[in-house]
């Protein structure tokens, strides 16, 4: 979607920290593209007509309100000059926000984080949101941010939605005045394979080997970005071709950025599958946030 005065951030808020994360992100971003900033609280207590047992006197609308408000003033005092529109809707949270997805740039929501582990586990709605929003989906972890780095940074494999989300990090690079890290894997060859370590030239056929599947993913990376080079030359890119697990690739490669963008093949279905496993795994443990950016349906 362009970026114009008629599209928003919209930050998915219900008053937890994870949640506050989420907005403080949205409205940095908001301000950075020069947007607006659309605070959805999605309320969906399961009584919404009766007030909770052991709980006389509660208003489900004043309740919301105050989340809502709350989420309000913590978004200006942050960027005080920001556009700011704050609603609760009465709805369950995955269909309210999909259908906000409709007229949005982007989505931000926020993901708890297993501190004993050290990574994000989306819920069900999370996952749901990133396999089927109409926009971008950015999952802001619950962890301390570091300090900015004016660093974004893109996952390219040459597949149809890694172009996509190429395009998508190379505008949000140019909006938000930043730099681009683009990061190619390349599995290379396990020296398991082709011998033991005595076994020189059976070493040296998988060096070899290693060598040319590196170049290959060189010339894959240099191919998918140059298009957007030409596009958006004032850009500054830096090429990345690294030997190892996508995953653990992307993640450490990210440890510097302000935001990693990923591609998603999602369609619909079981959410977990179709969102594939490295876009699926990397939520769980960047240290920054993540884009998931999903080819449009035709």
């Amino acid at each position: 979607m362009a970026e114009t005065a008629h599209t928003a951030i919209v930050a998915a808020v219900n008053g937890s920290p994870a949640s506050e994360r989420a907005l403080d992100w949205a409205a940095d971003d908001a301000r950075q593209r020069g947007l607006r900033l659309r605070i959805v609280y999605a309320f969906d207590w399961p009584l919404y007509h009766s007030p909770p047992r052991g709980l006389p006197g509660f208003d489900a609308d004043e309740f919301a309100r105050r989340i809502v408000d709350e989420a309000r003033r913590r978004a200006l005092e942050r960027v005080p000059e920001l556009a700011v529109e704050a609603v609760h809707i009465t709805g369950d949270r995955e269909p309210v926000l999909l259908l906000e997805s409709q007229k949005a740039h982007t989505l931000v929501i926020g993901a708890h984080r297993m501190r004993t582990m050290d990574a994000v586990f989306p819920s069900s709605t999370t996952l749901a949101l990133l396999v089927s929003a109409s926009c971008p989906v950015v999952v802001v972890p619950d962890r301390e941010p570091g300090p900015p780095t004016g660093r974004v940074m893109v996952g390219v494999d040459g597949s149809a939605h890694a172009e996509v989300a190429t395009g998508w990090a190379f505008a949000t690079a140019d909006a938000r005045g930043e730099d681009l890290r683009a990061v190619a894997v390349s599995k290379g060859v396990s020296r398991e394979r082709s011998g033991t370590l005595g076994e020189s030239p059976a070493v040296a056929e998988a060096e070899a080997r290693t060598a040319a599947a590196v170049e290959e993913t060189r010339r894959m990376l240099a191919e998918s970005l140059a298009g957007e080079r030409e596009r958006r030359p004032q850009v500054r890119v830096e090429e990345v071709v690294k030997v190892g697990h996508p995953v653990e690739v992307l993640s450490t490669m990210a440890e510097d950025c302000d935001l990693m963008v990923v591609g998603s093949r999602g369609r619909g279905g079981f959410a977990g599958m179709l969102l594939g496993s490295v876009s699926r795994n990397v939520i769980s443990h960047s240290p920054c946030p993540v884009a998931v950016v999903r080819a449009p349906r035709h």
